[in-house]
């Protein structure tokens, strides 16, 4: 390696070269007019994010490039500015007292049919540790109808409801509890109008009617009524948002009493009758979500007990596991769904185990129209007290099973035509075992109680929405849906319309005026044909109902309400035998305190 040899003498005059050149850098950096020019390849282009956050409208880069040429020149100046502090003004300050807040409110009532109804609510104000609620509710009629063969029978039932409820937060997470009584009572007033040819011996046929009309009572004491009795606890407990490892959960669960009884009436028999069902529930739902993918699942048991003859216990476990993606444009969930039950009145040649598929894809191109489509089934697992909420006339020990939706595959669009119309277009085919539906109890001269038949089949079901929202004062929303049985043994989907059709509209005036208009219909539905000699199945025409509410606030703490229902007065039948209330209305006040 070669080494450089600096004499003294050459060392001080690389020294003096040195010193001369960094003397002269300020005199350059000094220069009045110094000129450059600067080429800048791609202008700074600020982006703002979208405020709805659309992930999926491809971003565009330009490829081009235009070089920009322009020059600058900087002249120093020296400035210096004049601090000067200014003492502040002592100015009076008065807090601002807080928003007077009511917690508590009652509504009262009547309407025709002697129908009154209250409603009483009383909440805690202002906790960040919990919150209380009680709620109390009376709604009741005590009218007559008219049915078919011109005799008015006494129609009345009733609804009452006491529930307690709290919420108490805990960091991050939140514990709520409710505790319920409901008693509900309809009376049995249906009876059958129709009448069987009967085929004598001596060749002339005659006419009998299904119900004598002897059995035709129409006086309130004479008409049975059937009450429902039911209490229970609802407990539930949530994570407000995900915890410190990214994960979310829920945990829910319950215990139900229901008693159904028939009081009163003509047959004294019916008073010894009574059906008393126990239910417990519990849920556990665990989910994480990571940047592309997310993934949890859900598990849980239903136990339900009975008194009921011929009814066992049995229970019924469930397994949802499920993974999600999230890519540019596509949203993904799938998994496997597993059901177990312990029901001993099962076929020894049915399984225990139910496995189901579980797709749901959303393709989100234009952010406009949203495809899906997916797979689906689950195990449903009926009670006594679905039942009777389904139909309220049903008969003493019933035979509920579950049912098993064994395949449900869908797909759809979706999607807004404006920032002010959306939509929802769909169409399902279904396969499933153990349909339920409701037919008149033949065994019974009166035909006003209901057993429940079952029959495997697939339905297909295409439906639309479609929501307009003009402004928060104007908006309309218009549902319908189409409906084709396919059974396997039974004559008609008892009690199923093929169609049904609901619209509706609000309006608000000035914060004083709400007036809500609602129309529903529902096509013909078959029942069965009390003369065999006519067939077996006879077709009851639909409803057209309209319903119109209105509710004007008096004062900020006070405000009057009116609706009417059956605008129109329409004669219908919801279930076989049993005639509706013709037009009927109520109005009332309410209270905030």
């Amino acid at each position: 390696m070669t080494r450089l040899n600096i004499s003294s003498k050459g060392y001080l005059k690389l020294c003096f070269a040195l010193f001369l050149l960094i003397s002269q850098i300020p005199v350059m950096m000094a220069q009045e007019g110094m000129k450059k020019e600067v080429s800048v390849v791609r202008p700074f282009s600020p982006t703002i994010g979208d405020a709805f956050k659309t992930r999926f409208i491809p971003r565009l880069d330009d490829s081009i490039q235009v070089p920009t040429h322009f020059d600058y020149s900087i002249q120093a100046a020296r400035l210096n500015p004049a601090i000067r502090l200014k003492d502040l003004d002592v100015a009076d300050f008065k807090p601002t007292s807080p928003e007077e807040l009511k917690a508590s409110m009652i509504t009262l009532g009547l309407g025709n049919y002697w129908t009154p109804m209250g409603k009483l609510s009383l909440n805690t104000l202002r906790n960040q540790k919990m919150s209380l609620g009680f709620d109390a509710s009376h709604l009741s009629s005590q009218g007559s109808v008219k049915m078919a063969d011109g005799r008015r029978i006494y129609a009345g039932y009733g609804d009452n409801q006491v529930n307690l409820h709290g919420e108490g937060f805990l960091g991050k997470s939140t514990f709520t509890s409710e505790v319920y009584f409901k008693e509900d009572h309809h009376f049995l007033y249906g009876y059958s109008t129709d009448s069987t040819m009967l085929k004598a011996s001596t060749g002339l046929d005659s006419l009998a009617a299904v119900t004598p009309g002897i059995l035709r009572v129409t006086q309130k004491d004479s008409v049975p009524l059937q009450r429902f009795i039911n209490l229970g606890t609802k407990l539930n407990l949530r994570s407000n948002k995900k915890g410190s490892n990214g994960w979310q959960y829920r945990v829910d669960g319950g215990y139900d009493f229901l008693m159904g009884k028939v009081d009163g009436g003509y047959d004294p028999t019916l008073r010894d009758s009574a059906n008393i069902e126990h239910e417990g529930k519990l849920d556990v739902a665990l989910s994480k979500d990571l940047q592309k993918i997310s993934f949890g699942g859900e598990a849980g048991v239903d136990y339900v007990n009975r008194n009921l003859p011929n009814q066992a216990n049995y229970a019924v476990a469930y397994l949802d596991p499920w993974i999600g993606f999230d890519w540019k444009f596509v949203k993904l969930i799938a998994g496997p769904k597993v059901a177990m039950d312990s029901d001993t009145l099962r076929a020894k040649t049915e399984s225990r185990f139910k496995i189901y598929p579980r797709l749901n894809v959303d393709i989100n191109i234009s952010n406009i129209i949203v495809p899906y489509f997916g797979l689906n089934g689950y195990y449903e697992n009926s009670t006594y007290r679905s039942i009777t909420r389904e139909n309220p006339y049903i008969i003493d020990n019933p035979d509920i099973r579950p049912t098993n939706h064994r395949f449900i595959a869908y797909g759809g669009l979706r999607g807004k035509v404006s920032s002010s119309v959306a939509f929802n277009l769909s169409v399902s085919w279904e396969d499933a075992d153990n349909l339920a539906f409701f037919i008149p109890d033949p065994t019974i001269q009166l035909r006003n109680r209901f057993q429940v038949v079952y029959d495997n089949g697939s339905i297909l079901k295409t439906g639309g929405e479609v929501s307009m929202r003009q402004s928060d004062n104007l908006s309309f929303i218009l549902k319908g849906n189409y409906y084709q049985y396919k059974l396997d043994s039974l004559a008609a989907p008892w009690h199923k319309p093929g169609w049904d059709l609901n619209f509706t509209t609000r309006y608000a005036w000035k914060k004083k005026l709400v007036v809500k208009a609602e129309l529903y219909m529902f096509g013909k539905y078959s029942v069965p044909e009390p003369d065999p000699l006519l067939g077996k199945v006879k077709e009851l025409n639909g409803l057209v109902d309209v319903n119109l509410a209105a509710d004007y606030r008096i004062t900020p703490w006070m405000s009057a309400f009116a609706q009417v229902n059956n605008l129109i007065s329409a004669k219908y039948f919801t279930w076989q035998n049993y005639p509706m209330q013709r037009i009927n209305f109520i109005a009332g006040l309410s209270w905030i305190f």
